[in-house]
């Protein structure tokens, strides 16, 4: 039943614009007609709208109404709403998807019904209904004392040449000293009750159709993998029809994790008191239960609505010291940066890709080095560019330490002085490579915390200076080493 469910996504749904509609809005003129082969006059169908693309994690089709066609022409065909199911109007001009009954149940036979005459007394006439329509298989249990018990071979079957049966009762009425039968009850139309079942069945393959389509686990490459067939037998599908015992597993697995959710929720609803009614060990084995269900799900949360964008501030103290003891007059106690960082996902969901990250920041950094036995207060503004490798977990994960490595490339100028000399000048600033390692646990406010180690060779290139004989160099490769602690933010 779900294959065929599903066939109106391959073969027997239809797009179309709309283009033509009554003043009303009961009367729909649409862009398909006869050369499409697989519509009929009198055909009963489904105006279906889609409002998400196929490939979201969202609702994707929504039903319209329902329309009985009344006009079929070469390339357009007129249509009747019957009932509207959205309160949305149609509009002139949009594009829906059209399901029709004659497309979706081609090739299926109709049924076969049979007519069933109970004739019986008045007074047993529901009794002896019921004991027809089972084929008084209880006849035997009602004489079980005449007839020894033996083991079941099989259980019971029923066959039948029919699809349905239809009954009619009618009973005994006395006219004088002769009886007469007389209807009680009178089965519909076959036509007409075939009819019916054709159209309830329509019905029943377009829900089950849209259900399984706008569940957001559904994706239509998995589906149609499915289906493919067998390299040795066209005829016979890779993947049987029938659920496997671990597809069975897994369906029970989730039926469970909604009931749980459900009680879970259901028990919040109820406030602070919801445990008075439970005893010590009860209570500790809800709560277990709670846990677990709030475990999985914010598991679910973090899965279906990852970040992919973060903003950190960062301060950073100085690892390394590069400033000389010869020069005790002055020397730069406190040596810090702040730094601005924004990182990117690329690849977000995808199960590997997703692990690399791209950052951009930028850094005011307060350092010092030493010049000729004279130490010189640095100042360094510089931008960089670096890529990030989570191990472990991906980095939107919540409340789950993030370990990442990282590598990075920096530019950037500098203002260099030496106070006890009076030396100044300027630099330009680029920094290859550089890495660090780090992680970043994120809570589930979209907050989060980092720690950060780095290592990087800073290059110092001199374009302006204020003397002629300064002491400051030319040129001057400056190893950087720091531990940031920032705080982050992720949208």
């Amino acid at each position: 039943m779900l294959l065929i469910a599903m066939m109106p996504s391959a073969w027997a749904i239809f797009g179309s614009r709309l283009i033509g509609m009554s003043q009303s809005g009961q009367t729909l003129l649409f862009d398909i007609g006869e050369q499409e082969g697989r519509l009929r006059e009198g055909d009963f169908g489904v105006v279906i709208k889609e409002i998400k693309d196929p490939n979201a994690r969202d609702l994707r089709l929504v039903p319209v109404g329902k329309v009985k066609n009344i006009k079929l022409y070469d390339t357009k065909s007129a249509w009747v709403l019957y009932k509207s199911l959205d309160k949305a109007p149609l509009v002139k001009g949009e594009k829906y998807l059209l399901l029709t009954e004659f497309a979706v149940l081609q090739g299926r036979r109709d049924p076969r019904l049979g007519k069933l005459t109970v004739v019986t007394e008045k007074e047993k006439a529901d009794q002896t209904s019921q004991a027809a329509l089972a084929e008084d298989k209880d006849r035997l249990a009602k004489l079980k004392d005449l007839y020894p018990e033996a083991e079941p071979l099989h259980w019971a079957e029923t066959r039948t040449d029919t699809d349905v049966d239809l009954v009619e009762v009618e009973v005994w009425d006395k006219n004088g000293s002769s009886k007469h039968r007389s209807a009680l009850y009178k089965s519909p139309y076959k036509e007409d009750f075939k009819r019916e079942l054709r159209l309830e069945t329509f019905e029943k393959l377009v829900a089950a159709y849209l259900k399984k389509v706008n569940d957001p686990g559904f994706n239509y490459d998995a589906f149609y993998d499915e289906q493919m067939r067998t390299e040795f037998a066209n005829e016979f599908r890779r993947k049987p029809s029938v659920p496997s015992e671990y597809e069975n597993f897994l369906s029970l697995q989730s039926q469970k994790a909604i009931a749980d959710a459900k009680l879970y929720r259901a028990m919040l609803e109820k406030g602070e008191s919801w445990s008075e009614d439970f005893s010590d060990e009860e209570l500790r084995t809800v709560l277990r239960e709670v846990s677990v269900l709030q475990e999985r799900d914010r598991r679910k949360f973090i899965v279906a609505n990852p970040n992919q964008y973060v903003v950190y501030l960062d301060y950073a103290l100085a690892l390394t010291d590069a400033q000389t003891d010869q020069d005790p007059g002055h020397r730069r106690g406190v040596r810090y940066a702040v730094d601005l960082d924004l990182e990117a996902t690329p690849f977000l969901n995808h199960p590997t890709l997703e692990r690399f990250t791209v950052n951009g920041t930028f850094r005011v950094n307060r350092t010092a080095l030493e010049a000729e036995n004279s130490n010189v207060d640095l100042d360094e503004y510089s931008l960089s560019a670096g890529v990030n490798w989570y191990p472990i977990y991906a980095p939107h994960v919540v409340e789950a330490p993030s370990v990442f490595l990282g590598a990075s490339v920096r530019s950037g100028w500098a203002s260099a002085s030496a106070p006890t000399t009076g030396d100044t000048g300027k630099y330009t600033v680029s920094g290859v490579p550089g890495v660090r390692a780090g992680m970043r646990y994120n809570f589930q406010n979209n907050f989060g915390l980092r720690i950060l180690a780095s290592m990087e060779i800073l290059t110092l290139d001199q374009y302006e200076t204020n003397k002629v004989n300064t002491i400051l160099p030319n040129e001057q490769k400056l190893a950087e080493g720091m531990m940031s602690f920032g705080v982050l933010y992720s949208f």
